[in-house]
């Protein structure tokens, strides 16, 4: 069984971030989002096992009751919120879950049929991974560890560990 229950972010990936956020304001009836240019230096990014560097992304949040509204507009070379705008178009991209034990969350996917993820992002605090649960869920899937990655990270650094080993 899952060890989460709650979906904290939702994220919809768009071609403008800027006219999407003015948009979601109006909507909102709220202040437009500051729009930060994403991902900062201490982050550790593998997609299919693979170092990935990911610039010019720029993203807007919007904390709600419950959740957090993110508007995602990936930089133009290859990411996965890249690669999900090119074939399908603006659209949610993930929901995110907060989960207390990845290898217990993970355990309870496998059980519905999803893979290992496909895409982690390591840093100091924690980490977060896509799984490809389209095909489950309708949908991708964020999963989010907050825990001490400070070790893990020197040891992918320096090649003693593979990305994903932990899951395994």
């Amino acid at each position: 069984m899952a060890s989460s229950n709650t979906i904290f972010q939702i994220c919809v990936v768009v071609h403008d971030v800027r006219k999407a956020n003015a948009n979601w304001a109006r909507v909102l009836g709220l202040p437009e989002a500051a729009i930060e240019v994403i991902f900062p230096d201490g982050i550790l990014h593998y997609t299919h096992g693979q170092p990935a560097d990911y610039v010019d992304c720029q993203v807007a949040k919007y904390p709600l009751d419950g959740f957090v509204l993110e508007l995602m507009q990936p930089g133009p070379g290859p990411s996965p919120w890249r690669y999900f705008l090119d074939r399908r178009g603006p659209g949610v991209f993930h929901f995110c879950v907060q989960v207390g034990d990845r290898k217990v969350f993970q355990q309870t996917l496998a059980d519905i049929g999803v893979g290992l993820p496909y895409h982690v992002g390591y840093y100091p605090g924690g980490s977060y991974s896509y799984a490809d649960t389209s095909d489950a869920l309708g949908l991708e899937l964020s999963v989010n560890h907050q825990a001490d990655h400070a070790q893990l990270m020197q040891a992918l650094l320096s090649g003693s560990v593979l990305p994903f080993d932990e899951w395994r």
